[in-house]
């Protein structure tokens, strides 16, 4: 997926992957800020860009919209990696309605892979290793509730979820020079 481009010359650079309930993948572009949604039958159906997805400084561009998670609520939630805003882009609506979702308790700055741990709560996998991030009101506001320091000098990628378990992949760093990832289970004290 690195580095293609469906539709225009435009540098890119695919990142990260939802899909959601009739089988569409949307996988955002961390460098030109904008969201494919790829058909079941594997051909591109659009490409979701939208203003608020780029940042008003340009460094904080240079790692654009990055994970992604479907909600089954019928909604995706997207992170912009350098900014740490985080996204709630309504796939139901036509022309794909996006909302800055106010997120209060602390930064998602550097925030990398998501996942949801339920519907109202979200891991956020980035630098500091994790935040646990959760909403009451379907995600138009949030609030970090919780912090993961993971192993030092790592730089968390992806999070997953298993049987109600948190384990992150920490890809980036120094610390192990013996292994390319370190996946560790994220206990969050809330």
């Amino acid at each position: 997926f690195v580095a293609f481009n469906f539709v225009d010359n435009e540098k890119s650079f695919a990142d990260d992957v939802a899909v959601d309930a009739e089988g569409n993948a949307y996988v955002t572009d961390a460098k030109s800020n904008k969201i494919w949604k790829i058909g079941a039958d594997g051909k591109l159906v659009s490409a979701i860009r939208y203003p608020l997805f780029i940042a008003k400084e340009w460094y904080k561009n240079l790692v654009g919209l990055n994970g992604i998670v479907y909600h089954p609520d019928g909604f995706l939630i997207v992170i912009h990696t350098f900014s740490g805003m985080l996204y709630k882009i309504d796939i139901a609506k036509e022309d794909h309605e996006v909302k800055l979702i106010k997120v209060a308790g602390g930064s998602l700055a550097f925030g990398d892979g998501l996942e949801l741990l339920s519907p109202t709560k979200l891991v956020v996998a980035g630098n500091p290793s994790g935040r646990l991030v959760e909403s009451s009101d379907r995600w138009e506001t949030a609030y970090v509730v919780a912090k993961f320091k993971g192993p030092a000098h790592r730089l968390a990628t992806a999070a997953t979820v298993k049987n109600g378990r948190v384990y992150l992949n920490h890809l980036l760093g120094m610390g192990y020079p013996k292994k390319k990832h370190a996946l560790v289970e994220a206990v969050f004290s809330i």
